[in-house]
This record gives C-alpha cells, structure tokens and sequence, in this order.
C-alpha cells in the first residue's frame, strides 16, 4: 500500500457484494439499510494516532452511514470513534 492514514483515520477493505450504489460511490446490498447499515470490514491501514487497539488485519464492525464520502482506491476511510467492535484471528504466543 503507498498510503497512510492520518490521525484517527483507518482504511478497510468492505465487501459486501453490492447491489446499489451510492453517490459518493460506495456499494452496498439492498438489505443493509433496513439492518441500521453495520457492516464488517477489513483493516488494511491504521493511523498512527488511533488509541483503540486496531490492527492491519483485524476485521472491524462499524456503520455504513459515518463515512460520508470518505473513501480512496477502493477503500472506505473511517474514523475511530465510528468502530463498534474489532475481531482478530486468536493470537498464539
């Protein structure tokens, strides 16, 4: 990847196999905004000043609503405070 996030600023990777898309051009199914929205997604970029501990990898549980056009290359860009919950693969020691 030749960015990265700023701030509080993390890039995932949503794939929700689309069938509407946006005006700011993101792609969502017909279901999701009956279903308030949430999606999961993929973390492929974190900025260094996100607290929460979110990693490149971890897939990661937000609303669809928050980004308003915040999107690069593919990518949805969202800002820390919108996750609601992170899962990572179990981590062996």
């Amino acid at each position: 990847m030749s960015f990265k996030p700023i701030g509080k600023w993390i890039a995932v990777v949503t794939d929700i196999g689309g069938e509407k898309t946006t005006e700011a051009g993101l792609i969502y199914k017909d279901n999701m905004t009956e279903k308030g929205g949430y999606v999961w997604s993929d973390v492929v970029a974190v900025g260094t000043d996100v607290e929460e501990d979110i990693r490149i990898g971890d897939k990661v549980y937000w609303e669809l609503a928050t980004i308003m056009g915040n999107y690069y290359e593919g990518l949805d860009l969202i800002n820390e405070e919108h996750i609601i919950m992170v899962d990572r693969e179990d981590e062996t020691e």
